[in-house]
Formats: structure tokens, C-alpha cells, sequence
């Protein structure tokens, strides 16, 4: 990523300082396994670890300048940042203009907002921030934005605007307390982000003090070395330390996975695996293996082709419309970015980075390109992606885009529902209905808001993101470890809600029924129903859950009938393999559709309807529910599929300019009218 060169000072302490082919070979391993994990390449779910890989790089080389400057007494924060500008803004700011033109040429005026909004954020070196605030349930997916690679060049900026600081300060005062803080800093950070980790993944993946801890490890190598020398012995010690280094580097490429919780003690190998590389160049590895001149050359260009690589999958991403790329065209896009950085090395990033020019002049001159990147990503923000371009896609956008405004649907850190007037219904002596669910439940609610009061009813809603209206389990995700306790809280007191009001005579439960068996949809194995949270990381076995599953919903149908309730089960409606919008503007954007079908990526065209997907996981979970409903007489199952589908092949999605579906499998108030235009509640039960 950032790291300066590996051109050492010479000059300062016992180690020599002198540029290190090995470092350029570990650069190398990092960006190959990033870039091929996310190329999708099979046997690299942990791929993702060589950004830990460049942080304890970065911190051992650009620690090591500081200190040794110090040591020298001739730091200088003017120095300091006019080499981190010449560094990092050249190639930046190369890749940041494809980005920002290629959103207004390929992208829909939502997706262009959100990419000027990230772009904004990045140049200040605040990305980490905005991803971690919008990593919520119903926030653009980040394999679609461009620069989502920034999080961690805004990690390390923050990182060497706090600890040039530090190191002064402490070096002022006694050069022998830096280490010592360091390695304090360092400790903290780490055991920060051990106690963060299990109900705060998000904040501990972006942040900066949960991450402290492995550029912190870096520096304290280089302050070691250039204190009292380097380790530099050849013998058998300096060849086992190598390949522990090594073996501890690369195993997690190939050990870890995406629900591994990370970072924390799983990221252990991979910093201290890089800090004993670093500390044994006399090593065959490290003298041979890592100095393989393709290896040095793929190093070199790393920081180019970390910034190309990611805009160029995840423009790919939109053309195909999907999180994953078949594997080729993934391959052939981190080639291309290769090329891209090949050609941004020599004619950008070395040409900057040889300049002479003094500190205040040139660090002034960037000061004044940065401004005119601010400007550019404020006006295409300001102007939310110019809707005027594609008028009504933006229309169908901005109803997507009020999916996650629904205050009767109670978010992260919610254990209790939301019983305000607009969504309790607490006028009058009319009976209720009550809406009970997740977020599908959240998603018909217009619809069954409109039924209630064709049918004479008033309506309550009581919903909370991912959380299925069952009692006696519970969906865990390892990624969101703390829905499960609130979801258990909510449904508990949402049945005590349900219990207290005598008005409320029906209960509609509503649910992403198919989602903890998807099994023939991607990430299928990520999410499970457990019967609490003492067993959530027990994976069950398919018939397990399905017992499981039902027996919770006849517990919670059992409640709900004891308490004088009638019990109503919403059926799920069509999931697709496809966001509609994709679809929609695979045929609005003229470059967006000439790419689509360069690429020929199977669409279809925009008819406003399609075949539904994940059939075999929605299946099982139908199956399910009308075995568990007809064991209770008293149960009602609705099913919503025949209300959106003329056939098995043919679901809408859309109908002229009325957008039904949100994403892949939330509809939009239109849709939820439309699929419950002819329900109605049993009108006896209105006048009991």
C-alpha cells in the first residue's frame, strides 16, 4: 500500500538501512493474495490478510524514517509529509479521476452520489469512517464501491499524523521511553480490539485504534534495530525464524474465512510473521526466495496496482450485477489493473516521487490539486449523482433508497419495538392488526397497513431488522454477533406487547423465511437459526435446523393463540438472483449496456419480470411452514408468490414505472400494495 520505498536513512543508528529486496518480495505476497482473493479465486478466503501484511511494512519503514531522523536530530514534519504526499497523491489521485469520471459514465445517479461521497471522504483520509457509519443492513453493498480499497490508506494517515507526534514528544523528553510506549500503544490497541470484536466487528475491522497495534509492531521493530542493531546472523536460528515468519504469513491466506472474526487474535500470525521476516535479511528465504526478481518487480508496483485493482472489479461487479465475477473475467480484471499499474509506476508514481521541489512549495501545490478534487466529489454529491441524467431511474432510486428510513422498523441496538403513534395505531376502539417480523416485514407493511383498513382495522407494526418473529430461536450471523441477544429481547417483548392489548385481535408474522436455508445461494453458510445464544456457533445440520425452525414456529403460533390471538403466516415473496435496478439500468446508461453485452453478461433485457431465484432454498423453507401450519388448525398461511408471479418463470419486478422490488428480495410500497390487493382480513373477526 503506502509505504516509502524501503530506502533506509544509512546514516541513523546500528542497522543498516540500505534498500532490502526481501521487503519489496513480502510487498509482493501481500498484493497477490489481496488481489486474488478478491478476483474470487478459490483457496484464498483469507486472502484478505495481506492488508495486515502492508501495515506492519509501513510501520517498520516509515517508523524507522522518523526514529532515525530522530536519532540524527533532523525530523522535520515538513520532510515528513512532503515524502508522504510525493508518496501516496500522485497515483491517488490518477486512480480517483478514472473513478469520478467513470460513475457519471457507468454508474446509475445514486450509485455516482454514493462513490463522490466515499470519494470526498478518501481525499481526507476519513474512508475508514464511511464505511464503518454505512456498513448497515441497508447500505449499498461494498463489493460495488470503487474505493472502498481507501479504508485502509485512511487507517494509516491517521496512524502518521498521531504517531510522528508521539515518537517527538517522547524523543524531547528521553529517547529511551519511545519503545517502551510504543509496545504500551500497541498492547492497548490489541487488547482493544480483542474486547471490541465480539459485538463491534464493523468499528474493529475499520478502525484505526483497533489497528494501531500492527503498524505499531512495525515501528517497534525499527526502533529495536536502529537502537541496538539488527538481528543479522546467519546461522540455523535466523532460518527457522524465516520460515516461521513465512509459514505464519501465508497459512492464513488459506486457513482463515470471511466469518473468521477479524481483526484481533486471528491477525496475530500474520503481523508477527511479518516482523520476523523483517528482522532475519541474512536468510535464504529472505535473500533468495523473497529477492526473486519477479517477486521484487511485483512489489515494486504494489501500491499502483493495490489502488487499480479494486475499481476495476467492482465496475466489473456493476456490469454483471452481482457481488461475485466468474472467475476469468475476475483474473482478467486485476491483469488489466496490472497493466494500469505498471503504467501508473513509471509514468506517475516515479517521475512525483523524484521531484526536488522544496516542502512548502510543493506540499502547497498538492494542497491545491487536493482542493480541486474536493470540489469535484462535493458538486457530483451535492448534485446526488445528477438524477437529471436518467429521470425516471432516478425516481426508482430514491424509493430504494427510503428503505432504511422506516421508524417502525428498530434497528442495530434495538432489543424492544418502536411504539410510537405512527406505528401503534392508539385512536379509537377499532380492533388491530398487528405486523410482526424482519425486514420482509417491514417491506410489506404498506400493503398490510391498506388491507387493515380495508378490512376495518386499525394497524400496529413491530419489526426489527434480520430478526424473525420466532420464539425459541434465533438467527445468528457471525459477522452481526450482537442481533442474536437483541433479537431474542425483542421477540420476547413484542409477545408481552402482543399479550397486553386485548384490541389486538390479529397477528400477521412475516419473515425472510428461505434465509436461513439458503442453500443454493451465495453466503448461504454464513447465517443459521440457533435455539439460543449459547449454542449460535454450532452450525446445525440441515434437517436440524428445519426441526428446529419448526417447532419455533409452532411455539410462537401456540403463544399467540393462548394470549386470544388469530395467527396469520405471510409466505415470502420471489427472490431473484438480480438487483431490478440493474436490470433497469443495464438498458437506461448507453455505456453501461454497451459493456454488458462487450462482457456478455447473461441479462435478459428489462421486461419487468423474471424467472425468481434461489428456488430450492425457498422451497424447503415453504415446505416447512405449510407442514408446521397445517399441524395447527387454527393457523393461516397466505401464500404471496401467486400475487407477483404469472407463472413459475415469469415474476414482476416492475410494472411500467412503478418499481416493485427494492433489491433482489425487499419490495417497495408499490410492491407490497400490489401483492396484497386483494387481501383481506376476515370481517367477523372485526366486530368481535
Amino acid at each position: 500500500m503506502t509505504t516509502e520505498g524501503n530506502l533506509g536513512n544509512g546514516h541513523a543508528g546500528n542497522a543498516d538501512r540500505s534498500y532490502r529486496t526481501d521487503i519489496d518480495g513480502i510487498r509482493s505476497l501481500a498484493i497477490l493474495s489481496v488481489a486474488l482473493f478478491h478476483a474470487g479465486v478459490p483457496g484464498l478466503a483469507g486472502g484478505f490478510t495481506g492488508v495486515d501484511v502492508f501495515f506492519v511494512l509501513s510501520g517498520y519503514l516509515i517508523g524507522g524514517h522518523i526514529f532515525g531522523e530522530l536519532q540524527a536530530h533532523r525530523f522535520s514534519y515538513l520532510r515528513f509529509y512532503q515524502r508522504r504526499a510525493k508518496r501516496i497523491l500522485p497515483a491517488f489521485y490518477m486512480v480517483l479521476g478514472f473513478i469520478l469520471l467513470g460513475s457519471l459514465v457507468l454508474l446509475t445517479p445514486l450509485n455516482a452520489y454514493h462513490t463522490a461521497r466515499s470519494a470526498f471522504s478518501a481525499i481526507l483520509s476519513v474512508s475508514n469512517f464511511d464505511f464503518w457509519q454505512h456498513s448497515g443492513y441497508f447500505s449499498p453493498g461494498s463489493e460495488f464501491n470503487p474505493l472502498l480499497m481507501t479504508w485502509s490508506l485512511g487507517v494509516e494517515e491517521q496512524f502518521y499524523v498521531v504517531i510522528p507526534l508521539l515518537m517527538v514528544l517522547l524523543a524531547r523528553v528521553r529517547h529511551a521511553w519511545v519503545l517502551p510506549s510504543i509496545l504500551a500503544v500497541c498492547a492497548g490497541s490489541f487488547a482493544f480490539a480483542v474486547a471490541m470484536l465480539p459485538s463491534y466487528p464493523s468499528m474493529v475491522f475499520y478502525l484505526l485504534p483497533s489497528r494501531a497495534w500492527e503498524l505499531g509492531v512495525g515501528v517497534a521493530l525499527a526502533v529495536i534495530e536502529l537502537t541496538w542493531g539488527r538481528y543479522a546472523k546467519k546461522g540455523l536460528l535466523t532460518e527457522i525464524l524465516s520460515v516461521s515468519g513465512l509459514v505464519a504469513v501465508v497459512l492464513p491466506f488459506v486457513l482463515l474465512k470471511k466469518t473468521t472474526p477479524f481483526p484481533g487474535a486471528a491477525a496475530l500470525p500474520s503481523v508477527l510473521g511479518t516482523a520476523l521476516l523483517l528482522a532475519v535479511p541474512q536468510s535464504w528465504i529472505n535473500r533468495r526466495l523473497l529477492s526473486l526478481p519477479p517477486l521484487v518487480y511485483v512489489g515494486r508496483v504494489s501500491y499502483s496496482w493495490y489502488l487499480w485493482h479494486w475499481p476495476v472489479l467492482a465496475y466489473l461487479r456493476t456490469m454483471y450485477g452481482k457481488p461475485e465475477l466468474p472467475l476469468p473475467v475476475g483474473l482478467g480484471g486485476i491483469a488489466v489493473a496490472f497493466a494500469a499499474a505498471v503504467l501508473s509506476y513509471y509514468v506517475i508514481e516515479q517521475p512525483f516521487r523524484q521531484s526536488k521541489r522544496a516542502p512548502k512549495p510543493l506540499l502547497l501545490r498538492y494542497a491545491a490539486v487536493t482542493m480541486v478534487f474536493l470540489l469535484a466529489a462535493a458538486v457530483l454529491s451535492k448534485g446526488h449523482g445528477f438524477p437529471a441524467r436518467y429521470p425516471v431511474l432516478a425516481h426508482m432510486e430514491t424509493i430504494t433508497e427510503e428503505r432504511g428510513t422506516d421508524p417502525c422498523l428498530v434497528g442495530d441496538g434495538a432489543a424492544a419495538p418502536n411504539l410510537a403513534a405512527e406505528c401503534y395505531d392508539r385512536t379509537g376502539t377499532r380492533p388491530l392488526v398487528a405486523l410482526w417480523g424482519d425486514s420482509h416485514s417491514g417491506a410489506i407493511a404498506p400493503g398490510m397497513r391498506a388491507a387493515a383498513e380495508r378490512s376495518g382495522y386499525g394497524f400496529v407494526q413491530l419489526g426489527k431488522l434480520a430478526c424473525l418473529p420466532l420464539l425459541g430461536a434465533v438467527r445468528y450471523t457471525p459477522e452481526l454477533p450482537r442481533e442474536t441477544p437483541e433479537c431474542v429481547q425483542f421477540n420476547q417483548k413484542t409477545l408481552e406487547t402482543l399479550r397486553s392489548d386485548p384490541r389486538i385481535r390479529v397477528v400477521v408474522l412475516s419473515g425472510f423465511w428461505a434465509n436461513p436455508f439458503r442453500l443454493d445461494a451465495p453466503g448461504g453458510e454464513e447465517t443459521w437459526i440457533t435455539p439460543d445464544e449459547a449454542h449460535e456457533r454450532e452450525i446445525p445440520t440441515r434437517d436440524a435446523e428445519r426441526i428446529l425452525f419448526e417447532q419455533a414456529m409452532t411455539q410462537t403460533i401456540r403463544a399467540l393463540e393462548t394470549a386470544g390471538k388469530q395467527a396469520i403466516v405471510l409466505g415470502d415473496t420471489p427472490a431473484f438472483t438480480f438487483d431490478p435496478i440493474w436490470k433497469i439500468s443495464t438498458s437506461a446508461l448507453p455505456a453501461e449496456r454497451k459493456l454488458v453485452e462487450w462482457l456478455q453478461v447473461p441479462n435478459g433485457g428489462d421486461t419487468g419480470y423474471a424467472a425468481p431465484g434461489y428456488l430450492e432454498s425457498a422451497a424447503y423453507a415453504d415446505a416447512a411452514m405449510r407442514e408446521t401450519l397445517g399441524a395447527i388448525p387454527g393457523a393461516t398461511l397466505v401464500e404471496l408468490k401467486p400475487t407477483l408471479c404469472l407463472s413459475a418463470d415469469h415474476c414482476l419486478y416492475r410494472q411500467g414505472d412503478n418499481l416493485f422490488y427494492a433489491d433482489d428480495h425487499h419490495l417497495t410500497p408499490d410492491g407490497a400494495r400490489y401483492a396484497l390487493r386483494d387481501f383481506k382480513i376476515a370481517g367477523s373477526l372485526a366486530k368481535q
